[in-house]
């Protein structure tokens, strides 16, 4: 039986949609609610628990387009915490060769700094991507012998922008409809499909993955707890089949009744996978997030007005002293590395060295004083007093009066002394 006269069947036995009153109106209120319990489960370092920070973001990000804020403290301090959990995981390990990273993880935290903006090709000097591949080419082995990780790694490839290995494709399309992990399986299988789609012909497998979890539906309209039928609904946004929109209501009026007034859930976690889905999102969908925009906050200026700003350097290396600071004065709109080799070509002693990459321009070095992924220091820019930049120089634009602060740190984040 093909997929649609099989969703004709199941919609014949749905209950009443139009019981579910404003459900465009409520998922939206639910959106609401969940981003400020979300929001108010962070621990005191802002984050959401070692390893748990790319999940948190993903779904912040993907129910509301425009969370992620860099010149928002309360934003860019979450953004820190998944930077730091993943610069001490490399510090340890520059390969991520542990157990707990093969498990979809490494997949996440990729997916989540495409989603914040971020280079996972130049993470500080680390090229994620070829991390991600590396281990895509050693399954299966132990702890990464399962489709549900191998789908994450598929799709983290593709939401970082690179061509996905036709090897890594055909093997997921070959496996479609054998999901040793059931219905979360064959819906993260589905989610990675889409993404590459374009890439090669994966509709049936696509296909065949949306029966296996139709099959399972429950009599009350989900397809399990909240963490299954979220994965579900987006396996069943990822094939953008119109005849399931039917089904698609039906879950979300049994997820909205599951949720607490405050906007919680049972956990973070199951959270973190229905937020998407009450706003029509994929994880397929983290690739296109910051060409919509969100990278970088306008200048309030106008454009051509005469602006200054402080750019101040912080480390014991720089000679003399830790601390040195200039005055830019050039024009609103200018981006902060314009102004810089602006700085730089005047009489004031300034120097950096910088590379481009894929994403925008890197900062290498400041006064002679380098980054070095083999001391596991690099310079961190900030906009004073304290809020970490989550973007690249080129495409920040600096306000009148602002404060630019690089300071020499380690991937821990504690000042090189």
């Amino acid at each position: 039986m093909d997929l649609k006269h099989m969703i004709g069947l199941f919609v014949l036995v749905l209950f009443d949609i139009d019981s579910v009153k404003g459900l465009s109106g409520t998922a939206n209120e639910a959106i609401a609610k969940g981003r400020k319990w979300l929001m108010d489960q962070r621990n005191a370092d802002w984050g959401w628990g070692t390893r748990s920070e790319a999940e948190a973001i993903l779904a912040l990000q993907l129910a509301d387009g425009g969370w992620f804020d860099n010149s928002d403290p309360n934003v860019a301090v979450s953004v820190k915490q998944l930077n730091l959990d993943l610069l001490a995981a490399l510090s340890s390990d520059s390969t991520l060769d542990k157990e707990e990273w093969y498990g979809g993880k490494l997949g996440q935290y990729i997916c989540a700094l495409v989603a914040t903006c971020q280079n996972p090709q130049d993470f500080y000097g680390h090229d994620l991507v070829a991390i991600m591949e590396k281990h895509m080419n050693g399954f299966p082995r132990h702890y990464f012998n399962h489709n549900f990780a191998y789908a994450w790694g598929v799709l983290a490839l593709c939401a970082a922008g690179v061509a996905v290995d036709d090897r890594f494709v055909q093997k997921m399309a070959n496996d479609a409809g054998n999901y040793t992990f059931g219905i979360d399986e064959a819906a993260m299988s589905v989610i990675a499909l889409s993404c590459v789609r374009n890439q090669a012909d994966v509709t049936s497998a696509m296909d065949l993955g949306v029966k296996y979890i139709l099959n399972k539906k429950k009599n009350d309209g989900s397809f399990g707890n909240e963490y299954t039928t979220s994965l579900a609904l987006q396996a069943f946004d990822a094939v953008s089949h119109p005849d399931l929109t039917g089904l698609k209501k039906n879950a979300i009026s049994v997820l909205l009744k599951a949720m607490g007034e405050d906007g919680s859930f049972q956990s973070i976690s199951a959270a973190t996978h229905v937020m998407p889905v009450l706003a029509n999102k994929t994880y397929a969908d983290i690739r296109v997030i910051c060409r919509k925009g969100t990278s970088a906050p306008m200048s309030t200026t106008t454009p051509g007005q005469p602006i200054s700003f402080t750019i101040t350097l912080q480390s014991t290396r720089l000679s003399p002293g830790t601390t040195r600071r200039f005055t830019v004065t050039t024009n609103s709109g200018t981006s902060l590395y314009d102004a810089m080799r602006e700085l730089e070509a005047g009489e004031v002693g300034f120097s950096f060295t910088s590379r481009q990459t894929s994403w925008g321009v890197s900062i290498t070095s400041l006064m002679g004083v380098a980054s070095s992924s083999k001391e596991r220091i690099y310079w961190q820019i900030l906009q004073s007093p304290s809020s970490p930049l989550t973007t690249t120089a080129d495409k920040f634009h600096p306000n009148d009066g602002d404060g630019i602060i690089f300071r020499l740190v380690t991937y821990e984040g504690t000042l090189v002394g």
